[in-house]
């Protein structure tokens, strides 16, 4: 090999790096993904705007003055539980006609219902199982379990 062809595989293998760390950072800090159960919503950090981002995929949006987040809007289950003994039970959904009083109360976050770093199933859990009665803008019960619905509780009371 010449010194030539030493120097030009050297150039390429730098231009190579650089440009799979200048992707990876592209990825990181431009592009956000917006699975087809969520609700993607925008902050513009130099307003202070919040509007709801009218797709699912991938989103481009600026560094450091754009953040796009997500909430899940799968129906899932909150439970009340003792002991190992379910008391109570309801089937729930978060309501993106309340997103922005929804964020008011608890901040700007991903909101996954798997138990991310948010806690988001906790918190439906404490609006749902409220007996004050109220109706919250952002939840909607879809079906409430009663320990005396169950076919545990039934087959046991022969």
């Amino acid at each position: 090999m010449t010194d030539r062809s030493i120097k030009a595989y050297v150039l390429g293998g730098i231009v190579a790096v650089l440009l799979f760390i200048g992707g990876c950072s592209f990825r990181i800090w431009c592009v956000k993904f917006v699975d087809n159960y969520e609700l993607g919503y925008r902050y513009d950090m130099r307003n202070g705007q919040i509007s709801r981002v009218g797709r699912t995929g991938y989103i481009l949006h600026a560094p450091f003055l754009v953040e796009i987040h997500t909430v899940d809007l799968r129906p899932m289950q909150v439970c009340i539980n003792a002991n190992s003994r379910v008391l109570n039970c309801k089937l729930v959904q978060f309501n993106p006609d309340g997103l922005e009083t929804f964020i008011a109360w608890h901040g700007r976050d991903d909101y996954d219902g798997t138990g991310g770093s948010s806690n988001f199933n906790s918190i439906l859990m404490s609006y749902a199982m409220d007996g004050s009665g109220k109706s919250y803008p952002f939840l909607t019960v879809i079906r409430e379990l009663k320990p005396e619905e169950t076919p545990l509780t039934a087959s046991s009371s022969r």
